[in-house]
């Protein structure tokens, strides 16, 4: 199963990114944000159950609720933080450098990072927005976030408790 939990046009219409950008970077944001904060927030068994929604196009009123209202907002979010520095650099065979656009006045470093702290603060809220959410559930309409057992395979990630993570954590 190889889906995403966000699509990379309306990853365009809801979040900050460009409708220019690369397809092909989006979906690599989309990835590893949906793998590393999504997965973490709601736990192996209940992401993947909805990566097979997803395929399936088998959706509950209350799997809509989860994905519209908590889970698209946190992954656009995260998205957003990730891109806010990814798109500003460009990985080749002969350098790592920054990508400048004569249409467009880069941002200086100091601009970046302000910019990236405020996308990082809106990230965590809807993360912590998304768990508290589904802790409040208590596994009453989404039985898999409960039953995720930690260590039941070598797959399994462990679920965060709580969205807060210190500031000092890179993505």
């Amino acid at each position: 199963m190889n889906n995403y939990l966000l699509s990379v046009e309306n990853l365009k219409k809801l979040g900050l990114i460009h409708s220019n950008t690369d397809t092909k970077i989006l979906a690599v944001a989309i990835r590893r944000s949906q793998d590393m904060h999504i997965q973490a927030s709601i736990g192996t068994n209940l992401f993947k159950s909805l990566l097979q929604r997803v395929e399936d196009n088998d959706w509950t009123p209350e799997t809509l609720l989860l994905m519209n209202d908590y889970i698209t907002p946190c992954l656009v979010a995260f998205v957003d933080y990730r891109c806010a520095l990814l798109l500003n650099e460009k990985l080749t065979n002969k350098s790592v450098g920054r990508v400048q656009d004569e249409n467009i006045q880069p941002n200086t470093d100091g601009e970046t990072s302000a910019l990236r702290d405020q996308l990082r603060k809106d990230a965590y809220f809807y993360k912590e927005r998304l768990i508290g959410f589904l802790r409040d559930d208590n596994g009453v309409e989404y039985p898999e976030y409960v039953t995720t057992l930690e260590g039941q395979c070598n797959e399994s990630v462990r679920r965060d408790r709580n969205g807060y993570t210190p500031i000092n954590f890179v993505i």
